[in-house]
């Protein structure tokens, strides 16, 4: 008896991997190790983290290089369709080069919600989304801005966040550092 715990101890890490097939681990990610591995592991059993891009952005803040974060050509699409059911102003704000700027609110969003939230998207003269920037982070914001469900969670997971793990900027086009706030 004593022997088959043991066994089934060794092996507990390789059960736990088995399953996960869909993670794709490119050359500039770092692989997990640790208590990030396990934090990763731990925040992903939530039902609510079930996109693939919630879960790549959430080891890219894990892994904490703080490098800026490119989403898919498909990703951004699929944002596109959703940012009219989301926007928080009538009204783009004027920025550089005859783009406007619109503050989108996705926290209630099943696929991007737990990745992205409160986005800024830059839109062009015709008013279509051409990119956006959002910064991946778990700050704390003022009363009003979050429910209070979600400023609780953000606020519990910076505490118990691994030390190293960085913020980053999350776009779809590099250039839109330039363009937003």
């Amino acid at each position: 008896m004593k022997y088959v715990s043991l066994f089934i101890l060794l092996l507990f890490p390789v059960l736990l991997t088995a399953g996960d097939s869909t993670v794709v681990i490119t050359a500039k990610q770092n692989k997990l190790r640790g208590y990030r591995q396990l934090f990763y592991r731990f925040i992903s059993i939530h039902p609510r983290l079930n996109s693939p891009l919630e879960k790549e952005l959430l080891k890219h803040y894990l892994a904490g290089s703080g490098e800026t974060f490119t989403v898919s050509a498909a990703d951004f699409e699929l944002m596109k369709l959703r940012l009219p059911q989301a926007e928080k102003q009538q009204h783009c704000r004027k920025a550089e080069h005859g783009y406007c700027i619109k503050q989108v609110d996705l926290n209630d969003d099943d696929y991007f919600g737990w990745g992205l939230g409160t986005i800024t998207v830059v839109y062009d003269q015709t008013e279509q989304p051409v990119t956006f920037i959002d910064r991946y982070d778990f700050n704390k914001k003022n009363k009003g801005q979050r429910s209070g469900r979600n400023e609780l969670l953000t606020r519990v997971f910076r505490f118990i966040a691994p030390i190293k793990a960085r913020s980053f900027l999350v776009t779809y086009n590099a250039e839109a550092r330039m363009i937003a706030p």
